[in-house]
């Protein structure tokens, strides 16, 4: 073998080979890479369940059985907050905090995403577009509540991956107002920040937060409260300073110094909250 031949080779095993085998991970396994689902624990949503201010709501998609948690304070909310939580996040494991901290003349309805807690099926973009249709009218109707004559009373909350479901939502039900925190601006940009390279354009599980806060924009009347740690090391500071740099009218942006990814609840739960209040505001 010539010495160009076996440099080519080598060329060959150590640059195409691992590119190729990359994308190929990407490709085909990038819903591993997206979601984590897990289920409860033995107990845990029938002591949930036990608590005062609990009901479980049991909806069914094409995916199956599916299951939803509406918390509240108070038997006349003013206002129904969408939630929903990151890619490893169960939904009733924000119930505490919001019990604690949420305001307390609203309602609750805490969302897993497909093949999470109580919820059969397998996430997708398509999927969770289908528990979106299914939970908030489900949920309104537990609380006596109908569309459309209670639209406006609707609001959401979401972190990290749950954020980009909660702006799903909003425009499902053309809610325009909540309050999102660490979100990413898509998940095509999320590439680069995994791999350092933007391989946006094999990504199927596409979420864009950015095109979604650009449709409030141009709705008018939005108030979207992001709140994000500078410390983040799952998804950059930087995607969030973006989505208020891009949709100023729409974006109330805070910063958290020292705030981490799975840690915004615990240093700033009163900026949080401040930011909830004022997202119920019409």
């Amino acid at each position: 073998m010539s010495l160009v031949r076996r440099f080519l080779r080598h060329m060959f095993l150590w640059t195409v080979v691992p590119t190729v085998g990359t994308l190929g991970l990407l490709a085909g396994c990038q819903s591993k890479l997206i979601y984590f689902p897990r289920p409860y624990g033995a107990g845990d949503v029938a002591n949930w369940d036990a608590e005062p201010g609990t009901r479980v709501i049991d909806y069914t998609t094409a995916q199956g059985k599916q299951q939803a948690y509406l918390l509240s304070k108070t038997a006349k909310p003013e206002h129904l907050w969408l939630v929903c939580g990151g890619n490893g996040t169960l939904a009733l494991e924000w119930s505490d905090w919001l019990r604690e901290h949420g305001p307390e003349q609203d309602a609750w309805l805490l969302m897993d995403m497909p093949g999470y807690g109580g919820c059969a099926g397998k996430p997708s973009p398509g999927t969770i577009r289908n528990n979106l249709k299914a939970v908030v009218p489900a949920g309104m109707e537990a609380l006596g509540w109908s569309l459309p004559a209670d639209q406006k009373r609707l609001r959401f909350f979401g972190h990290s991956l749950g954020a980009a479901v909660c702006l799903e939502g909003a425009k499902e039900y053309d809610i325009r107002r909540g309050v999102l925190l660490a979100p990413f601006t898509s998940t095509m940009d999320m590439t680069e920040a995994m791999f350092n390279v933007n391989l946006g354009w094999l990504v199927w599980h596409r979420f864009d937060n950015r095109a979604r806060l650009q449709e409030m924009a141009e709705k008018g009347g939005a108030g979207v409260f992001i709140l994000h740690g500078a410390d983040d090391e799952a998804i950059p500071v930087r995607m969030s300073r973006e989505l208020a740099e891009k949709t100023p009218s729409v974006v109330r942006y805070t910063e958290i110094p020292g705030g981490r990814h799975n840690t915004l609840q615990d240093v700033a739960p009163d900026q949080i909250r401040a930011a909830l209040q004022k997202a119920r505001e019409e």
